[in-house]
């Protein structure tokens, strides 16, 4: 054999070593392709799954913090409403003639008085309290021991504090409002908003 010959053999093994190289290269590029792009479309499901869950989390956060807000106004409206009955309430109470004032007034007269003897401080500027209509309800009362007006008079809008030396009962108006809202907030919300509300 020549050397060209053994030349071209060579040459000849070498071009197909060499193709074979190549193609078994392309192959592996292929699976490593092919791989990469399973690898790539899992990698981009997960990612548009959590995308989407924090998504989705994100909106439900968002839409309770609105209904929360919108509940915590609607509730403030709703307190502002009932504060506006419970002061209508003490206006008319505080505008209601001779007569009707103490019908109003002699029901918790009755309820405060323990001994007959107590003294009944009233407003500074009350003028339908007087010791004839405490003389009266001393007597309806059965403890007809000298209920009195005291000739010292308090800061309070209507109403009266019953007192019997250290011993002092607050039913003042603003007081008694007070302990109705607290007794009655529930049913005016019921009567104003509904039971659904």
């Amino acid at each position: 054999m020549a050397v060209d010959d053994i030349l071209k053999k060579i040459m000849s093994d070498a071009e197909m070593a060499a193709q074979e190289i190549l193609a078994e290269g392309k192959r592996d590029g292929e699976e490593i392709l092919e791989r990469a792009r399973t690898d790539a479309a899992a990698l981009k499901g997960r990612l548009k799954a959590k995308a989407d869950q924090r998504a989705d989390e994100e909106r439900n956060r968002i839409v309770t913090l609105a209904r929360l807000s919108a509940r915590r106004d609607l509730l403030s409206e709703k307190q502002l409403l009932i504060g506006k009955v419970f002061k209508e309430t003490r206006e008319r109470i505080l505008a209601m003639g001779r007569d009707d004032y103490h019908d109003f007034i002699k029901g918790f007269l009755l309820d405060a008085i323990e001994s007959g003897r107590e003294e009944v401080v009233i407003g500074e500027r009350e003028n339908r309290i007087d010791q004839a209509f405490l003389d009266a309800v001393a007597a309806e009362s059965g403890k007809d021991h000298g209920l009195r007006l005291s000739s010292e008079r308090g800061s309070m809008d209507g109403g009266f504090i019953l007192r019997e030396g250290s011993t002092a009962t607050n039913c003042t108006l603003d007081t008694i409002l007070r302990s109705a809202r607290e007794d009655l907030e529930t049913e005016v919300a019921t009567i104003l908003f509904g039971a659904g509300e």
